[in-house]
């Protein structure tokens, strides 16, 4: 295979796929001021409530279906599921964002986005996990692979 560069041709072998990339990675060094710094952790905190809302919600209905099973409530009559996607976490915040986080306009959307995209990408990490669609040992009561408190 031969390529050309600045007008000069050379042989690039064999080694050489059309379908390779490369990639490169750069470290730049922060350093914000005490205002930049004040508005880079409210956005990570942003980000973490904006999480932790959503792994709660999720909890709370999960908790809430299982309740009403065990009183023998019909399927058809159980609380609605609550949705995983990162779509209908952000419907969900977007209803209740003013109650849970107040100072939600002094932060990009993007910050609390980010959360929940972390968020919907777990559980979803998750339930593959659970339903042995990932690989090693399936996450969950019978799988062996526990969360241990620290």
């Amino acid at each position: 295979m031969r390529a050309a560069y600045r007008g000069v041709e050379f042989d690039i072998g064999d080694w050489h796929r059309e379908d390779s990339v490369v990639t490169r990675a750069y470290r730049f060094a922060l350093d914000p001021t005490p205002r930049q710094a004040r508005d880079l952790a409210r956005h990570a905190g942003a980000s973490r409530v904006a999480f932790n809302w959503g792994l709660a919600a999720v909890k709370a209905n999960l908790g809430q279906r299982e309740a009403e099973r065990s009183y023998g409530i019909d399927a058809s009559a159980l609380t609605p599921a609550f949705g995983w996607s990162l779509y209908a976490l952000r419907k969900a915040w977007n209803q209740v964002k003013g109650e849970v986080a107040p100072w939600w306009p002094e932060c990009s959307k993007e910050a609390f986005s980010s959360g929940l995209d972390q968020l919907a990408r777990a559980l979803k990490n998750f339930a593959e996990s659970r339903d042995g669609k990932r690989a090693g040992r399936p996450f969950g009561r019978h799988g062996g692979c526990q969360s241990t408190p620290l």
